[in-house]
């Protein structure tokens, strides 16, 4: 999947988690910018500015998940309200709630 230019701030509530405020840009098929805010926890709370500079970094394709997934698991992250394919289905199909 390749998009031209996109800029979005969505809000997301995957069904059971919790709420999900995100802002990104993508050019092509690489993320230039990704914040993430929200109802969501996740531990190391330490970890968080960490990740998110990984998934700006990120290209979105068909390993986005794996990749970030595997960053998360290096670090031992735990997330608390959504999963790396809640992020994927966003930032690939624009759904939000």
């Amino acid at each position: 999947m390749t998009l031209e230019k996109t800029y979005a701030f969505k809000n997301y509530k995957p069904t059971g988690g919790k709420l999900l405020r995100i802002y990104f840009k993508i050019e092509g098929n690489c993320i230039k910018e990704f914040k993430l805010r929200g109802d969501f926890f996740m531990h190391p709370e330490a970890e968080f500015e960490n990740l998110e500079s990984f998934i700006k970094n990120t290209t979105l394709d068909s390993k986005f998940m794996e990749s970030v997934n595997a960053y998360i698991e290096n670090k031992n992250i735990t997330i608390f309200g959504f999963t790396i394919n809640n992020l994927f289905e966003i930032l690939t199909t624009g759904k939000c709630s």
